[in-house]
């Protein structure tokens, strides 16, 4: 599918950020953190990612798409895909976030194996008692990995990047800048741009739509010498 032509009338689209999934300290039940105000209010970990997944698959279906803008899980190389094989959607695209080390160095995933060559469809056939095991990669659990993404929906032109930017691409002709990593910590005065993690949203993607509706209270932000009249 390309990116740079999606259409919302042919394909539901979401955005979302910052899961952590199977991360202890950021549960307040388990916290090490003396900061209980950081932590999601949940007793264990299993109980936070339970939701976090119950989420997931309640708003995003198996043939949609989910842009997802990075720090994915946490506890170890295990929890990648222990988190992604309960994830019904089949179509996510992973922007890489600071926490993301063994997906961005590829590493092999233990325990993993698929059943079917390395051209098939991503999580397709994975299959741990497979007679002739392929040893699966972190990244074949995404439909792509980057540490930066642009895509346009509908001729929009939306930047993607775990981190804020105080100015991105085409920010001067309302291009929308979508990041994560902040936890809805910083002031949303950026113009067209907005924190999608988890935590901004009762911890779920937002959709295509929603994050329109955002935008209309929103404005173009003006801040260095760009303006609509640059090219």
């Amino acid at each position: 599918m390309n990116l740079n032509k999606l259409k919302s009338s042919e394909v539901n689209i979401f955005f979302t950020s910052d899961t952590h999934a199977y991360h202890k300290n950021i549960v307040k039940g388990v916290s090490d953190w003396t900061e209980s105000n950081r932590c999601r209010d949940f007793n264990t970990i299993e109980e936070m990612t339970s939701k976090l997944i119950e989420n997931i698959n309640e708003i995003v279906k198996e043939d949609d798409i989910l842009f997802h803008l990075g720090d994915w899980s946490f506890g170890g190389i295990e929890s990648i895909w222990k988190f992604r094989k309960q994830i019904n959607c089949k179509n996510i695209h992973l922007i890489l976030g600071n926490h993301d080390q063994h997906i961005e160095n590829n590493k092999v995933l233990p325990n993993v194996i698929s059943s079917e060559p390395y051209n098939s469809n991503f999580i397709d056939g994975f299959n741990e008692d497979s007679e002739y095991p392929i040893y699966v990669e972190a990244q074949r659990l995404f439909k792509t990995v980057s540490h930066y993404k642009e895509i346009h929906i509908d001729g929009v032109r939306l930047i993607l990047s775990h981190y804020a930017m105080r100015v991105w691409n085409k920010s001067h002709h309302n291009s929308i800048h979508l990041y994560g990593h902040s936890h809805g910590t910083l002031e949303d005065n950026y113009g067209l741009s907005m924190d999608v993690g988890v935590d901004t949203n009762d911890l779920k993607p937002y959709s295509y739509s929603e994050i329109l509706d955002i935008m209309k209270i929103k404005k173009s932000l003006i801040i260095d010498h760009h303006n609509e009249n640059t090219n």
